[in-house]
C-alpha cells in the first residue's frame, strides 16, 4: 500500500489534480496511480466515512469501470479539502496527517452545496475502530511496527496505517503523545 506522507495536491487552471512529494517533481493525478489513488480512499473511508459514502453514491455511475470511479471519488475530495497550492502546510504531513485547506468555491457558505461537511470540510469519525482498539496498548507500551505486526500476523505498513488514523482520530501528533495519553486516560479507568 501506498505510504501517504509528504505530499502536497494542489489543481491546475484547468481543473487537473496534480501532487508532489517532498524532493519530488510534480505529478497529475492519474487512474494508473491505483496504489496512491487505493491509499487515499482507504484513508478516507477510514478516517471521513460520510464523505466516502457520499462521493461512492456521487460517482456510482462510473463504478464499472474501478479504476476511474476510484480516481474521480480521490480527485473530488482532493480538490474540495487540498486542492490548493500552499508552501507554508503541506497537505498530508510527514506523520499522515491531512491538513485541511479553505477552498475558493462559489457554493461555500451559501446553502446551496449538498456536499458542504460531507464531501467539503467533512467531519472526522473519531471512534476507533476494533483493530486499532487492538493496537492501542501494543504502540502505548512502546512496541515497534515491526513487533506489533509479528504478534499480529499483519504488514508493518498495515500497522503504521493504523498508527496514523488512531493519532488523527484522538488529534495526537506522535505516538509519544498516544502513550501519554493511554496512561492517563485508558490505564488510569482500569
Amino acid at each position: 500500500m501506498e505510504n501517504l506522507t509528504s505530499i502536497e495536491f494542489f489543481k491546475s487552471p484547468d481543473g487537473c489534480v496534480l501532487y508532489k512529494r517532498q524532493g519530488e517533481s510534480v505529478r497529475e493525478l492519474m487512474e494508473q496511480d491505483r496504489d496512491l489513488v487505493g491509499a487515499l480512499l482507504d484513508l478516507i473511508r477510514t478516517r471521513y466515512p460520510e464523505a466516502f459514502v457520499a462521493l461512492s453514491d456521487l460517482y456510482s455511475r462510473s463504478e464499472r469501470n474501478r479504476p476511474y470511479y476510484e480516481w474521480r471519488m480521490a480527485s473530488r475530495f482532493i480538490r474540495c479539502n487540498l486542492g490548493s497550492y500552499d508552501t507554508q502546510t503541506i497537505d498530508i504531513d510527514a506523520e499522515g496527517r491531512l491538513h485541511f485547506e479553505q477552498m475558493q468555491c462559489p457554493l461555500m457558505g451559501s446553502g446551496d452545496c449538498r456536499y458542504e461537511c460531507v464531501i467539503c470540510r467533512p467531519k472526522l469519525n473519531t471512534g476507533l475502530t476494533t483493530r486499532e482498539l487492538e493496537l492501542l496498548p501494543l504502540l502505548a507500551d512502546g512496541l515497534q511496527s515491526w513487533e506489533i505486526a509479528e504478534r499480529l500476523s499483519v504488514s508493518k505498513n498495515t500497522v503504521d496505517r493504523h498508527r496514523q488514523n488512531i493519532l488523527a482520530k484522538l488529534s495526537l501528533r506522535s505516538t509519544t503523545e498516544l502513550s501519554a495519553w493511554y496512561h492517563k486516560e485508558v490505564r488510569s479507568e482500569k
